[in-house]
């Protein structure tokens, strides 16, 4: 279901954040800057510092300050203060770029004092305040005060080729040579002002702005993507096991397409469960089904292991069906033994009933199967089926006849040993009893190897 038009998405929420934490970081580079403007241009022994003073600057900035602040805490419906501060802003960085003197701007200088302030200013506070908008996190609000500042630019340059006394040229790159027709002695003269010069720092200004948003929107781009990516995988990782998930949230098409795959099939259940079920409340059971089946999917996972689905108070697991495994029988036997003494640690250290000891059998079986994706459209789930599933799903049922904890057939031993030609048989003498048994859908008898199950409290079979 898509998010309603009104209403903000989670990603929008985020960077709305983000955006008011920046509001914050850039209220105090505003302070930090004017400590920078004060340190490096109110000298008293240049003609341009000496026409600045503390109380102009502060004018400037102490409200920008009390601005940022108070949208960062108000939220989105006062965004439209920082415009109008970007408007000010734009106007007054080249207002006292321009200006000899900020508060008496009418006052008529001699020639050389506009063409001085120019060279010794500059672009260089127009490229400090650039700095701190592109940390607002906002390229609407960059795009907005670079066309401003143009616009301030244009108005300023065109005031000063205006004032009286000022002497200029116009050259652009290649086209000008100071050599030619005297212009080095005009370039060296006080008054002279080369506007070619300060359009184009003006102009890469406008270049470094339009970039700066660019960059931005892309970089807001990217994180929405991955940030979509990352709730995709958050959404899957709750339905399908952490490896699953990778695989899934990696790939534009479906992960197989009955592709036959050499794998281990687990089966588990819990032995007179519904026994267990029949006479109590079914939020307690409900609860033994989740701490459970909780239990056995992390010692699954602990081994590589994916869980492919909960049926009921069983479940089945596989190893190297959908990722390759060294070792798949190895460390889906080490699985079953970790899962019988998880199981034999809970119910010592809190039983659910001491007259129905709590008891599972687990069925392992080696061979190959068919992985893919079963269903169409918007339901399709990854599954392994094949007579592998149905096999090993028989051979934990067997549990119960050969009163057993865990049984494997022959085929699964004989992988075990070809993977792990020394451990392999140390492994298996865990399991040291040999048996035949007949399974319903074989018609063959299945060799079988099995762990015999610790003596306890009679119990209630299903």
């Amino acid at each position: 279901m898509q998010a309603s038009p009104d209403k903000p998405t989670l990603f929008d929420r985020l960077v709305d954040r983000e955006e008011r934490r920046g509001l914050f970081v850039v209220a105090f580079l505003r302070i930090a800057m004017l400590a920078f403007i004060l340190l490096l241009f109110s000298k008293s022994n240049t003609p341009s510092g000496e026409l600045y003073s503390l109380l102009e600057v502060l004018t400037w900035f102490i409200p920008g300050v009390a601005i940022q602040v108070f949208v960062a805490y108000r939220g989105h419906n006062w965004r439209w203060l920082l415009y109008v501060l970007a408007i000010t802003d734009a106007l007054l960085i080249v207002y006292v770029s321009v200006v000899p003197d900020p508060q008496h701007p009418f006052i008529n200088h001699e020639a050389w004092v506009y063409s001085f302030v120019a060279r010794d200013r500059g672009i260089v506070f127009s490229m400090i305040m650039m700095a701190l908008v592109i940390l607002t996190f906002s390229p609407r609000l960059i795009l907005w005060f670079g066309l401003w500042l143009f616009n301030a630019w244009v108005l300023g340059i065109i005031w000063l080729v205006n004032r009286p006394g000022i002497l200029i040229s116009q050259h652009f790159g290649d086209q000008w040579s100071p050599g030619e027709n005297g212009q080095v002695p005009l370039y060296n003269r006080p008054e002279y002002l080369d506007v070619s010069a300060l359009a184009e720092q003006v102009v890469i200004v406008v270049v470094f702005t339009l970039a700066c948003a660019v960059m931005v929107a892309r970089l807001r781009i990217l994180i929405r993507q991955f940030a979509a990516a990352e709730r995709a995988h958050g959404n899957l990782a709750r339905y399908f096991p952490a490896a699953l998930a990778d695989q899934l949230a990696e790939r534009d098409e479906p992960i197989r397409i009955g592709e036959r795959r050499e794998c281990v099939v687990l089966f588990a259940d819990i032995i007179g469960f519904s026994g267990y079920a029949e006479n109590r409340d079914p939020q307690d059971v409900m609860r033994l089904l989740n701490r459970f089946h909780g239990t056995m999917t992390t010692q699954v996972a602990s081994y590589g292991g994916i869980v492919e689905k909960y049926i009921g108070d069983a479940m089945m697991a596989s190893f190297g069906a959908f990722d390759a495994m060294s070792c798949p029988t190895a460390n889906a036997l080490s699985a079953a033994q970790a899962m019988i003494e998880h199981i034999r640690e809970w119910h010592a250290l809190d039983p659910s009933d001491r007259t129905l000891p709590l008891r599972i059998g687990v069925g392992l079986h080696y061979g190959p199967a068919v992985v893919g994706d079963i269903g169409e459209g918007e339901s399709v789930t990854p599954a392994v089926i094949g007579a592998t599933v149905n096999l090993a799903a028989r051979l934990e049922r067997a549990t119960r006849t050969l009163n057993a904890e865990i049984v494997m057939s022959e085929a699964f031993a004989h992988q075990l040993e070809r993977e792990l030609p020394a451990a392999g048989k140390t492994l298996l003498c865990a399991l040291p009893n040999h048996d035949t048994i007949r399974v319903k859908g074989f018609s063959a008898p299945i060799p079988v190897r099995y762990q015999s199950r610790k003596t306890q409290t009679p119990l209630i079979t299903a």
